[in-house]
């Protein structure tokens, strides 16, 4: 008798299969917390900030980290100045905390926001970068001790984090169409092109970096003002960075 042909989903971790069959938000955290519980690994959370407000459940935040900490992170508006968002943003690779403390972005608010963190002793463990919905600031933190953890099993903490959000997606899901700018929100070419008007580039520097024309620049710029409600470029930076339309 022939051997059975193997399982198509065999190379996958066992939590992924059962993470992306999740009934529901409850039972999703509830396989991902006893996943990481096998390595000594947690509290964590998923964050994909839609709106910073004083409520943070209006966000897709998903994990087992207290809730004082994230009533406390959205009252102060810490998000503007976390060097774990800014990290997510410019970077695609997981990162250790203390690492990102320490190195990157080290402003005095900046640290005042490390030692909120380090007051709910999840200060230590790594970031995990997401390419978040309508670009969105995404990432999973995951606090523990990561010496004894190896390479292949973070590549799997890594696989198995993103079987969370997509399945987290899909049982709380956004209104707004993958791929489209959420309604009265920017394109992700308007985005782009604000962001390099944030870091001080002129139109035919921005039309040299995204190849495209003066022309477009100026389009893309005019219509994000109308969007923003403002009269200047100035003005229309500013609103974006507040509506989270664009992170700098």
């Amino acid at each position: 008798m022939s051997a059975a042909a193997p399982r198509r989903d065999a190379c996958l971790p066992d939590v992924v299969l059962e993470l992306i069959h999740a009934e529901d938000s409850s039972a999703l955290v509830e396989i991902f917390r006893a996943y990481l519980e096998t390595m000594s690994l947690g509290p964590f959370a998923l964050a994909e900030v839609r709106v910073v407000k004083n409520d943070w459940r209006e966000n897709l935040i998903l994990g087992t980290v207290p809730d004082a900490f994230l009533d406390e992170y959205f009252a102060t508006k810490s998000l503007f100045v976390s060097p774990l968002f800014r990290t997510a943003q410019q970077d695609c690779e997981p990162a250790p905390l203390e690492e990102i403390y320490n190195q990157k972005f080290r402003t005095s608010r900046g640290r005042k926001v490390f030692q909120h963190i380090k007051k709910f002793g999840i200060h230590k463990g790594y970031s995990f970068p997401l390419k978040g919905r309508n670009g969105r600031p995404t990432l999973m933190l995951v606090a523990g001790d990561f010496n004894g953890i190896d390479t292949i099993a973070r590549m799997e903490i890594e696989t198995s984090i993103l079987a969370f959000y997509r399945r987290a997606c899909a049982l709380c899901s956004d209104s707004q169409q993958p791929g489209k700018a959420p309604e009265g929100g920017l394109s992700d070419r308007e985005r782009e092109t604000l962001s390099w008007v944030a870091y001080g580039k002129t139109d035919w520097e921005i039309a040299q970096l995204l190849g495209i024309s003066e022309r477009t620049v100026h389009y893309h710029i005019e219509n994000v003002k109308k969007k923003m409600m403002v009269p200047t470029r100035l003005q229309a930076v500013v609103e974006a960075i507040r509506k989270l339309e664009i992170l700098i």
